[in-house]
């Protein structure tokens, strides 16, 4: 009888590259470990970027504004494996936006997991009155070096250069969670997206990549749109 592997049954080597939900939450985290005062959709984000890089890997795409699994085998990323597990166990083909909430619970955890393990972040417990309280400062003391090249690489893009797939859509990202005052300190709004906008179908590998970013984005503002009104 062959069984159906589960996640937690994994074992996960510690990887040196970094997938885009963890660049998106080093983008939102302050240098002392603590979230950065606009990371309140953050966990939006991330379940965005999850989506976003299994479209990258084409282990997704989109079939009539929902998301089918073409390939449901564990990629051996602790963060994708828990996408993939989420999107497989909603129980139908769900649209990216119905998605999100599906999988960014318990997504965080596993992001600040494996930058831990890897040494990018180390996990700090203060306490604030006898309450105990996570931080995750860089392991180094300073801006992990992962986080150094990543804001290298947007403040190059928001200027006017080259853009791959992955740095565009971590631009998209962190505007959409809105990160962005985190993501381009002293850049203008409009700035970015004016950039953003000039930038055409040619960067993406397949058209549905470009299809789920433009529903995650969609998904996220009217997430926000509705804790804003209190609907």
């Amino acid at each position: 009888m062959t069984t159906t592997p589960r996640i937690d049954d994994v074992v996960y080597d510690a990887r040196m590259t970094v997938n885009l939900a963890e660049d998106l939450l080093l983008l939102g985290y302050e240098d002392d470990g603590t979230p950065t005062p606009d990371s309140g959709t953050l966990d939006y984000g991330l379940a965005g970027a999850v989506l976003v890089e299994l479209a990258l890997e084409g282990r997704i795409r989109l079939a009539a504004g929902r998301v089918h699994v073409d390939e449901p085998a564990f990629t051996g990323d602790r963060v994708l494996d828990h996408g993939l597990d989420r999107i497989t166990g909603y129980g139908r083909d769900a649209t990216p936006g119905e998605l999100l909430d599906g999988i960014r619970g318990g997504l965080r955890d596993r992001v600040l997991e494996g930058l831990v393990a890897r040494k990018v972040l180390r996990r700090e417990t203060h306490r604030i009155l006898l309450v105990p309280h996570p931080r995750f400062p860089s392991a180094t003391g300073g801006q992990p070096p992962v986080e150094t090249e990543t804001r290298a690489r947007l403040t190059a893009f928001v200027n006017g250069g080259p853009a791959d797939p992955r740095t565009h859509a971590l631009a998209t990202l962190a505007v959409a969670a809105g990160l962005t005052a985190s993501a381009f300190p002293d850049t203008p709004r409009t700035q970015i997206e004016r950039r953003l906008a000039e930038q055409g179908p040619e960067p993406w590998p397949a058209a549905t990549v470009r299809e789920i970013l433009d529903e995650i984005q969609i998904a996220i503002v009217a997430i926000t749109t509705m804790f804003m009104t209190g609907g």
